[in-house]
């Protein structure tokens, strides 16, 4: 059996602000939102643009920027898994959510997304 790879690469626009949460011990973890986007044509032709909205966790380390440097609007490249958080919501339904864990972030200057 071959083995299975969970490795995530996206390159998209931060949606808004960040939460970062600082930790005792000086570690902080950051909650943000980026949206990439799809286009296609549809049976009639037309061209279509399709905006997915990824939830983005990452814990402060060699391979991350200084978290107070993200804003919104600017291009952020995340490298990642997927993981999937299962809780109860208040209807008492069982929900799953997906985010990405992400070991590596890289902001991108202005001139480089263009």
């Amino acid at each position: 059996m071959e083995k299975t790879i969970n490795r995530v690469d996206i390159k998209g626009y931060v949606g808004a602000d960040p939460k970062i949460t600082t930790f005792e011990d000086g570690r902080q973890v950051v909650r943000l939102h980026v949206a990439t986007d799809d286009h296609y044509k549809d049976r009639s032709g037309e061209w279509k643009e399709e905006v997915t909205w990824h939830t983005i966790i990452a814990w402060s380390g060699r391979e991350m920027p200084d978290f107070n440097e993200i804003k919104k609007g600017q291009c952020l490249s995340v490298q990642g898994k997927i993981k999937t958080k299962n809780f109860e919501g208040r209807d008492g339904q069982s929900r799953a959510v997906n985010e990405i864990l992400a070991y590596s972030l890289k902001i991108h200057a202005l001139e480089e997304t263009e």
